[in-house]
């Protein structure tokens, strides 16, 4: 898979990742062979580029729900566009209130882990994008932790809005990234500023929660302020769960200057940083994500790659994996292993999303001898378990 930017698209070219309109209705789907015009519609469309199956480079798995995702965040992100632009002319964000409703609903409510697969970034985007980014996992993490439904939609707006400033940063600073000089955060800081003042605070005239605004100036006060000088004493929930959404979602993104890090090496960070990302909402970050799911690939620190046959749901860094070089499966639970092995990284395809899927695991068969091994390793799990709940 390639990404190719809009100028260099040619004809004959199959598409690796299906293209939606603002409604998030679908214009070409995945594997489609690009026609002159074709391309001539993807770049009135206004696409800075897109993802191309190489020549000979079959179609990648993708589930229901993962192409659902993208759909859902193209519509999200046109519809929170629309309301910005209002803002900044003074109009009314009459779609505001039921475009959080809209992300509470349905990423706020959710039982299962999901696949957070990003879609490439540009500068006229980023905004917009990561908004969307961070109100979805904020969404999901609130609903991990447990809290109300009307503390999850403040904390979807306050995602909306608290960088909202960034539209009016010059692009050259833009461009840099989190490369920047003090004297140009601290120009970052004046137009974040500057772009809250047309939320009009003190009189509210667009009905934006309360808790929203406090959580919006928390964090323009946090990126004001540098590592330490940070108080975070009297910081509300939702700002701490914003705080953490917004690293995963800025380290994990896709841009064209930068290689987005994985979701392992997204939570490790975070894990690694107490001091700024509260443990208890990177754990329940960690619920809603897929960090390892079965079926990824994996890079060791032996330098040897491995598949993972099975999860570890106590700790996402010792799954049972299977070793490519000797076929050996390894239980990285066990201290004996993990003393000298464990997950360096996972591999993963262009548009970070990892390489297998249950479909082609289905295919997969292992010796007599390796199966009886992940049976005896699956049965001490169980027996572990059953232990600890007894216990508890």
């Amino acid at each position: 898979m390639l990404f190719v930017e809009t100028q260099d698209i040619k004809p004959g070219m199959r598409l690796a990742k299906p293209v939606y309109n603002r409604n998030g209705v679908l214009l070409f789907d995945r594997n489609t062979k690009l026609t002159v015009q074709n391309i001539v519609n993807l770049t009135n469309f206004g696409l800075i580029g897109i993802f191309i199956l190489e020549p000979a480079e079959p179609l990648p798995p993708i589930t229901r729900e993962e192409q659902e995702f993208e759909q859902l965040q193209t519509f999200y992100m046109f519809r929170l566009r629309d309301n910005l632009v209002n803002i900044s002319k003074g109009k009314m964000p009459t779609d505001l209130p039921s475009l959080a409703k809209d992300i509470t609903d349905h990423f706020g409510t959710l039982d299962h882990k999901v696949h957070f697969t990003q879609t490439i970034r540009s500068n006229t985007d980023f905004v917009y994008k990561h908004s969307v980014g961070v109100a979805i996992i904020s969404a999901m993490i609130g609903h991990a932790m447990g809290l109300r439904e009307s503390t999850l939609l403040s904390i979807v707006n306050a995602a909306f809005l608290y960088d909202f400033g960034y539209l009016y940063v010059p692009a050259e600073i833009m461009k840099k990234g989190e490369d920047i000089t003090e004297i140009e955060n601290s120009t970052i800081t004046k137009y974040r500023e500057k772009a809250f003042a047309l939320l009009h605070a003190d009189t509210n005239p667009y009905s934006i929660p309360s808790d929203s605004l406090a959580m919006v100036t928390q964090m323009i006060k946090a990126g004001r302020a540098e590592g330490d000088d940070v108080d975070r004493s009297k910081w509300l929930t939702g700002t701490t769960i914003l705080t953490v959404a917004d690293k995963f979602d800025r380290m994990t993104a896709m841009s064209l200057s930068r290689k987005p890090k994985s979701e392992i090496s997204a939570i490790r960070y975070l894990i690694d940083h107490p001091e700024s990302y509260p443990q208890n909402v990177v754990s329940a970050l960690a619920k809603c994500i897929h960090i390892m799911p079965v079926g990824c690939c994996v890079d060791l620190t032996n330098g040897d790659k491995g598949l993972v046959l099975e999860t570890n749901e106590r700790d996402f860094n010792q799954p049972i994996v299977l070793c490519f070089r000797d076929n050996q499966i390894l239980d990285l639970s066990n201290p004996k292993i993990n003393k000298t092995i464990r997950i360096a990284d996972v591999m993963h395809t262009m548009d970070n999303r990892v390489k297998m899927d249950d479909e082609t695991l289905k295919q997969f068969t292992t010796d007599e001898n390796s199966s009886k091994m992940v049976k005896k390793y699956q049965f001490k799990k169980l027996q572990i378990e059953k232990k600890l709940q007894r216990q508890a």
